[in-house]
């Protein structure tokens, strides 16, 4: 299910986070406003960000606009290790000169969403760097968070020397990979209108039956899932950039006919009326 993270902290942090899906069933599409660095450990994964899809390798770092719809969709039964760290972006504005902040937040800013894979001894010093982080969030002792702030800040400007330069191109490594991509990207330009089977078999010169699996297979959820997923994450893009906007007016934009059908999917899907999530988001802010 689509869902808004909660953070209690502008700092999250979950070290080398080991799961088996017995029932094939992970995290759902989901979006937050935090930044986030997610790296994997080891497993098999599919991870899904916006249209992009992406068949995971050992030692995959990927940078995260944390407001694009994502999700991580393990093999079944296979172990599945990764480390995530979430961050409110006001967190570094708040903690260095201004003159830096740019260039630390730039492959969140600009490059987006973007997966780089690290070896060698980049990746022997990035891992040092997380399991630094692990051994001081388990520290209670003076000055825990001023030092866990510090321990980030050195970690996103060793991230910010990987990114220097380099021009991030996704290319899908499989045939599956480009379908689905294919699918993402049509539901992406297309959710505020109708959208049916027909028309995606027509798009990708497809059968109906095998489109439909083979999403399923890739991601987890259902082609008409993660259209109602890409509808209400834009709802929440909507109320976080525009305060002022009515929930009639952002059902609309989202691309829902009726307003009671929005209103019953939003607090489905994230929780919360639509009217109590845009108020909360703003007392926040």
């Amino acid at each position: 299910m689509t869902r808004i993270m909660h953070f209690n902290a502008p700092l999250e942090y979950s070290y080398r986070s080991t799961r088996i899906y017995n029932n094939g069933l992970s995290d759902g599409f989901h979006s937050h406003p935090h930044y986030e660095v997610y790296y994997f450990h080891e497993g098999e994964c599919t991870y899904i960000i916006g249209d992009r899809v992406y068949s995971l390798e050992p030692g995959d770092l990927i940078l995260m606009h944390g407001m694009t719809l994502h999700r991580a969709h393990p093999i079944p039964d296979v172990l599945y290790e990764r480390t995530t760290l979430h961050f409110d972006p006001s967190l570094i504005r708040r903690s260095l000169h201004p003159d830096r902040i740019s260039e630390l937040l730039m492959p969140f800013d600009e490059l987006r969403n973007c997966r780089i894979n690290l070896k060698g001894d980049i990746r022997a010093e990035f891992e040092a760097l997380l399991l630094n982080l692990d051994q001081l969030s388990a520290n209670s002792g003076e000055y825990r968070q001023e030092r866990m702030t510090v321990r980030l800040c050195d970690l996103l400007y060793f991230v910010a020397g990987i990114c220097r330069g380099i021009v991030v191109e996704h290319r899908p490594s499989s045939e599956k990979e480009r379908h689905v991509q294919h699918i993402m990207g049509y539901v992406d330009t297309h959710y505020m209108q109708d959208i049916g089977l027909d028309d995606l078999a027509s798009e990708l010169h497809l059968s109906k039956p095998y489109l439909a699996g083979l999403f399923k297979e890739m991601t987890g959820s259902t082609i008409f899932k993660y259209l109602y997923d890409r509808r209400i994450n834009q709802a929440k893009l909507l109320f976080q950039f525009q305060p002022e906007i009515t929930v009639t007016e952002a059902s609309r934009l989202s691309g829902f006919k009726r307003l009671s059908h929005f209103s019953r999917m939003f607090k489905q899907n994230v929780g919360c009326a639509p009217d109590l999530y845009r108020s909360r988001l703003h007392q926040t802010q």
